[in-house]
């Protein structure tokens, strides 16, 4: 036995146990079957060239040798394909990794969010309760009325806060939760025995907005209603605001309107009261309406789509 026919033996027996591995690899690993499939033709095409040589050098017979040139051609071809396939797998190992890299920064992104909203609204939950024990410390009602006024702002604040971690959505803000949220801790304030002063409302279903103008959206409403609520009625024992928001073509409209007397007794207070409001509408890049019409009358429209929103 030559030393070529030894070495092509050889190198049978190696393709044979290759093949019977590969086999039982793909057999216990279906994942694999894909490129699997590639390495298995390549281990094989070579027995034949093998199995030729065997032929030719030990007993002299070259019948294989006319299609050993097609088998090295057929083999060429597998391997570039291969090749292919195993850089295109590659490829989409790295981008499955990125995405799932992405997902996993974007959840704790999202995580460290709902946190700073809640303790954004924990730090204003206490700012207000310290504003209501001086108020209930000191005898002079201004200034008590003022503390107050200033509370109801910064629970309208919180209360958007709270609402935004409590939401799966960190970029939108169900506006339903917004308004009854700001609605019901404007009636627990200004409840009294002695008042029959009714607060409707009508809130469109499924409104979001984002959440840059959310807040400012809570500030409006809560400025509007507890003016309303503190000077509409002054000399009366009841009376009635009505609170509506809807969507009208492309633009939000939040209507506020009392039966008191007009605008005349209503917004007193100079040093805020109808100046907040318009320079929150004009951050809200929307315009104010406002009329006497058996009471005080607040159209209010501004954009559904913020052209400058936030990115997360």
């Amino acid at each position: 036995m030559n030393f070529v026919v030894l070495l092509n033996l050889s190198s049978l027996i190696v393709y044979v146990i290759a093949i019977f591995l590969i086999t039982k690899v793909l057999i216990r690993k279906p994942s694999y079957r894909g490129e699997g499939f590639f390495v298995l033709i390549l281990a094989t095409i070579p027995c034949y060239v093998s199995i030729s040589n065997l032929f030719e050098h030990g007993y002299g017979i070259d019948y294989f040798d006319d299609y050993e040139g097609f088998f090295k051609d057929l083999y060429a071809m597998f391997l570039l394909i291969f090749l292919y396939v195993h850089s295109v797998k590659k490829e989409q190992s790295k981008r499955i990794e990125h995405e799932r890299q992405i997902k996993s920064d974007l959840q704790l992104k999202s995580k460290l969010l709902t946190e700073i909203h809640h303790r954004v609204n924990n730090n204003l939950q206490i700012i207000s309760g310290l504003l209501a024990m001086q108020a209930e410390s000191e005898n002079d009602l201004k200034l008590t009325t003022s503390l107050g006024l200033i509370q109801n702002r910064i629970m309208a604040i919180a209360s958007v806060h709270k609402i935004i971690y409590g939401s799966p959505n960190l970029l939108y803000v169900d506006l339903n939760l917004i308004f009854n949220s700001i609605l019901g801790n404007l009636r627990i304030t200004y409840a009294n025995e002695n008042s029959k002063i009714e607060l409707f409302e009508s809130i469109e279903k499924d409104l979001e907005m984002d959440l840059d103008r959310a807040i400012p959206m809570g500030l409006i409403l809560n400025e509007l209603v507890s003016n309303s609520f503190r000077h509409a009625f002054l000399n009366r024992s009841h009376g009635k605001i009505e609170v509506n928001l809807s969507k009208v073509n492309q633009n939000f409209v939040l209507a506020v309107k009392d039966n008191g007397p007009g605008m005349e007794k209503i917004f007193q207070d100079k040093g805020i009261g109808l100046t907040l409001v318009q320079n929150l509408v004009k951050q809200l890049r929307g315009t104010i309406n406002i009329s006497n019409n058996l009471g005080a009358n607040f159209e209010i429209q501004f954009p559904v789509l913020n052209k400058d929103q936030i990115q997360i």
